[in-house]
């Protein structure tokens, strides 16, 4: 019997392997109807994409951290027999690259996601995606603990309360103004 539960490489291959897969079928689906044929779910999704993005930052970073234990511990070695440290400096590199990147992806879906929050369809009464946005800004379990608005949303849907299930303050910065861009990594070692 397999344990889906404990955190195995296999598992963290098999849920990275998802995440792709579930993209390409997004895709599929917000080509047109019948996947996508409201405004307010593009208002959704993209609120989703944002936190999604989000969330990549917090994986490169934790994938660099891994490679960093590794080459400190001297477990990783070079294929050819060379010094990994280059290798890793490269990859490192990179890392940090994707993370502002992704960082600068959930921003732009944050944006698009805002600039949508007055629009609506036909069959929806004007309104109404803001009057659930601002319902949502003030759920009363939440507004003393001050959580940021791009996961409100979601709580009208949830079987659960949004604290119960989200563990953390959530990765999105809340204002619309320009987030600080992150602090470069310090290099680990020189060449």
């Amino acid at each position: 019997m397999v344990d889906h539960e404990t955190p195995t490489n296999e598992r963290t291959e098999l849920l990275a392997g998802e995440l792709h897969e579930r993209a390409r079928a997004l895709n599929n689906l917000t080509q047109g109807p019948p996947g996508l044929t409201r405004p307010e779910t593009a208002y959704r999704i993209l609120g989703d994409l944002a936190k999604t993005a989000f969330r990549l930052v917090g994986t490169a970073e934790q994938l660099d951290a891994f490679l960093n234990r590794e080459l400190d511990a001297g477990r990783l070695l070079h294929y050819r027999g060379d010094d990994p440290v280059p290798t890793v400096l490269i990859a490192h590199d990179a890392l940090a690259k994707a993370g502002e990147q992704s960082m600068n992806l959930g921003e732009s879906f944050r944006q698009a996601q805002a600039a949508l929050s007055g629009i609506h369809g036909p069959e929806t009464e004007p309104g109404a995606l803001q009057h659930t946005h601002d319902e949502s800004q003030t759920l009363p379990d939440e507004q003393a603990e001050g959580v940021a608005s791009d996961i409100r949303p979601a709580a009208r849907d949830f079987p659960h309360g949004i604290g119960d299930v989200l563990s953390g303050p959530p990765a999105a910065p809340s204002s619309p103004d320009p987030r600080p861009h992150p602090k470069p990594p310090h290099p680990r070692r020189e060449l």
